[in-house]
């Protein structure tokens, strides 16, 4: 939510205080951090944070889809560089996992857990697509098994989210989700 530049000075420096808080506290504790701990990380109100943003979705869609978009971004340009479609798809359910575990805002965003942030959703879209153009591409060229849809990509990508998120997870979830996807492939590499 862009803010009028008309604003007072002390205003903007709230708005200011409260996005750099803001994306401190998201990208270390993930989008369902405490609002009040931002407000009191940016030495202001819980009143003024929601006066200014209005929602947690507002403040997130303020602050997070900038750097969820430079991060997704450069997956793409990463996994574009691949020669195969195989090494194409390869790297992008790495890149997304590794994203996943090193980012609990971005983990959150990929997972949707706030729909109403719209910017935030329009940037994972574009992920979305990316996987489903290379699910296809693996399809045409016959490395993919037919059975293998674009929904089992995302699958495997939620539930690697879900364990990234939660500390209990068994010990071997990756090792599942590579297995899940190496019988996917239609000869061994």
């Amino acid at each position: 939510m862009p803010e009028p530049k008309s604003l007072r000075r002390d205003a903007r420096d709230n708005v200011a205080k409260l996005r750099a808080a803001a994306m401190d506290i998201f990208l270390a504790k993930g989008l369902d951090a405490s609002l009040y701990e931002i407000a009191r990380a940016a030495g202001v109100s819980i009143g003024t944070l929601y006066h200014r943003f209005g929602t947690r979705e507002g403040l997130i869609d303020a602050v997070i889809p900038d750097i969820a978009g430079s991060r997704l971004q450069d997956l793409a340009a990463t996994v574009m560089a691949q020669d195969t479609a195989r090494q194409r798809l390869e790297a992008f359910v790495k890149g997304m996992i590794d994203l996943q575990s090193e980012d609990p805002a971005l983990n959150d965003a990929i997972l949707r857990r706030y729909p109403d942030a719209v910017a935030l959703h329009d940037i994972c879209e574009r992920s979305t697509t990316l996987g489903q153009q290379l699910v296809h591409d693996a399809h045409a060229d016959g490395s993919l098994s037919p059975d293998f849809t674009d929904d089992d990509l995302f699958c495997l990508l939620w539930l690697a989210g879900i364990a990234n998120r939660e500390p209990h997870a068994p010990s071997g979830w990756q090792r599942v989700i590579e297995q899940a996807l190496r019988a996917a492939w239609t000869t061994p590499t």
